[in-house]
């Protein structure tokens, strides 16, 4: 039976990252495995609406201390859906990557991102995180479809 033991899901704080968080948690729960939250902050300080790609002109910038409110809401979701260990990780740099690095740096046999972006015009042009992450993750990728959220 095929079966993970480490998940890991990023989240920004917003709506649909938390749909993803719940996602993870409850998935972790059935298979008994390890979670880890990840919260990618932004050390750049200048605008990231000069940025080539699209999606990162348009996210809000975290920082560390954000991250950690966020991070802080977002383990509160993994105990409803009573996920056992939790990890909740803050690092600096860009989603995809930082998601992506956890890989090795983790153990993470599954990452889980929600899916926005992906169906957007900009997002297929200029591609998006979830897309990112599904292209250069050496293992399993959950994409949570977070529409319900009122996004494309």
């Amino acid at each position: 039976m095929h079966t993970y033991h480490s998940i890991a899901v990023g989240t920004d704080g917003s709506a649909t990252s938390m749909v993803a968080v719940r996602a993870a948690a409850s998935l972790a729960r059935v298979y008994g495995a390890e979670l880890t939250i990840i919260c990618a902050h932004y050390t750049a300080s200048g605008s990231m609406l000069n940025s080539t790609n699209a999606e990162l002109s348009r996210v809000d910038i975290v920082t560390a201390t954000n991250a950690r409110d966020i991070l802080s809401k977002a383990e509160e979701i993994a105990r409803e859906e009573e996920a056992g260990k939790v990890n909740l990780v803050s690092k600096g740099g860009q989603p995809a990557s930082v998601l992506v690095e956890a890989v090795s740096e983790y153990g993470v046999d599954l990452l889980v991102v929600g899916n926005k972006g992906m169906r957007s015009m900009a997002g297929r042009i200029f591609g998006n995180i979830p897309g990112n992450v599904a292209k250069k993750a050496p293992v399993d990728v959950m994409l949570v479809d977070t529409r319900a959220e009122g996004h494309d």
